[in-house]
């Protein structure tokens, strides 16, 4: 007779027997899983460990950049006067600067005329704003008020950067504006008419003022006036970097400051402890992998290349061959770097260019020959990326196998569904068999004795 479900014939738990079984089936799945979980953590920290010598890569950025040791530092005794900036042209130096008055943006101003008063209407009336090379003609062959003036003006069409603007005063007539995009003599605006219109229409007058509100005698006065050190300078824009090298002037005001420029060895001793800070970090990242079971002969390799480098001699370089030299050294009780701040400032104050070439020389150079370790470990297709490859390799072998043993252990439980399943069957027959013969043998046992009675 058939049993539709496993054990309901027998009252043997089929489900519970075949499912103990194929936890016993699936012991070697479970090895699997173990397995690729051990190396994807391997993985993992190869990825930390890479992370960690980007890093380390990246600090010496600065390092490899010769503006780093040649920095300066400009400093303006009066910074409402004068505002001063350097770069690594400027040598060091002091200068008298005095500001006599500030570059202007060129303004003109029309008469006052009545909102409702229209310019021009005839063939060939016209107004052409120039400013250097650029023109804007504007047509008005077609009558406007100065409103309408003003709009045409201000289109993307007009290259010249001239703006136009409306004040309307308290008699409630307007005054058209014209202002230059840039300040300076040469760039102030030029105006020149056509047709029946002339310089008397509009009646244009410069509004600019100087720093006792008087109007500018000349155009000229636009430009920017100042004295370095005795010497007269004039320039159309208030940020000049054409005056000495490697100074840029910021005129704010009317009035004198003394300028003073010093080499700035902040940047450098910043870039040097960033270094430090990112080695020391990487140092202690690299201790916790190797305790976390990552590949030991790895990273006491990459350590060794990376202690050789800062250990290794340089020749050629200047005064200086060993990193110690200028105050690098490691903590004999930590092993981490430190920096012995007055020790690199003095090197760098005293020998610059010494400093310099030991760390941005592009042959030989300390921070390029980190990088190059670095690169070599780091790089698509490296030391690293190859054992990753590998591990990766590992997994997907893995993989494969997991999807074979699962196949397999679908196999397996089907089979000892259906045995399990037949042993049901038969032992829900024999019991049926076995209860029949039961019943038969009392009931023949009660009529042996009644016929004994």
């Amino acid at each position: 007779m058939a049993i539709s479900s496993p054990g309901l014939g027998s009252g043997l738990d089929v489900t519970s027997i075949v499912s103990q079984l194929m936890e016993v089936e699936r012991q070697p799945l479970l090895r699997l899983t173990q397995q690729e979980a051990v190396v994807q953590a391997e993985i993992s920290a190869y990825g930390l460990l890479k992370g960690g010598l980007s890093s380390l890569q990246d600090s010496l950025a600065k390092l490899k950049d010769a503006s780093t040791f040649q920095a300066t530092a400009a400093a303006s005794s009066d910074t409402a006067t004068l505002g001063v900036s350097s770069d690594t042209e400027a040598v060091t130096s002091s200068y008298s600067v005095t500001v006599n008055r500030l570059a202007q943006h060129h303004k003109l101003g029309s008469s006052e005329f009545l909102s409702s008063a229209t310019f021009g209407g005839a063939a060939g009336d016209a107004m052409t704003l120039t400013v250097g090379t650029d023109s804007f003609v504007l047509d008005l062959s077609s009558a406007m008020t100065l409103a309408e003036i003003q709009e045409a003006i201000n289109v993307d069409g007009n290259a010249t950067g001239v703006t136009a603007g409306l004040i309307t005063g308290d008699s409630g007539n307007q005054t058209l504006v014209l202002t230059s995009g840039e300040s300076g003599n040469d760039s102030r605006v030029q105006l020149s008419f056509g047709g029946a219109l002339d310089a008397n229409t509009f009646n244009f007058s410069m509004l600019n003022r100087d720093a006792d509100n008087l109007l500018l005698a000349t155009e000229n006065e636009l430009d920017a006036s100042l004295t370095v050190d005795g010497v007269a300078v004039t320039r159309g824009g208030n940020t000049i970097s054409d005056v000495v090298e490697g100074l840029t002037f910021s005129l704010k005001q009317a009035g004198s400051s003394n300028v003073s420029i010093s080499r700035d060895t902040a940047v450098a001793s910043t870039s040097i402890e960033a270094y430090i800070e990112v080695y020391n970090s990487l140092k202690q990242q690299m201790v916790s992998l190797d305790s976390s079971g990552l590949n030991g002969s790895l990273l006491r390799n990459l350590e060794s290349q990376i202690r050789g480098v800062l250990n290794n001699g340089l020749s050629g370089l200047g005064d200086y061959s060993y990193i110690s030299e200028l105050g690098v050294t490691t903590n004999s009780d930590t092993g981490k770097l430190q920096l012995d701040s007055e020790m690199f400032t003095t090197a760098l104050e005293q020998n610059p260019d010494s400093v310099l070439s030991y760390f941005s020389d592009e042959d030989s150079g300390f921070a390029n020959n980190m990088d190059n370790l670095l690169e070599s470990f780091l790089k698509f297709g490296g030391t690293i990326d190859s054992i990753v490859d590998s591990a990766n390799s590992r997994v997907s072998s893995i993989e494969r196998n997991r999807e074979s043993m699962e196949r397999r252990m679908e196999a397996i439980e089907l089979r000892y569904l259906n045995q399990f399943g037949a042993l049901d069957t038969l032992m829900a027959s024999m019991t049926t068999t076995s209860n029949y013969l039961t019943t038969q043998l009392d009931a023949l046992s009660d009529m042996i004795g009644r016929n004994n009675n």
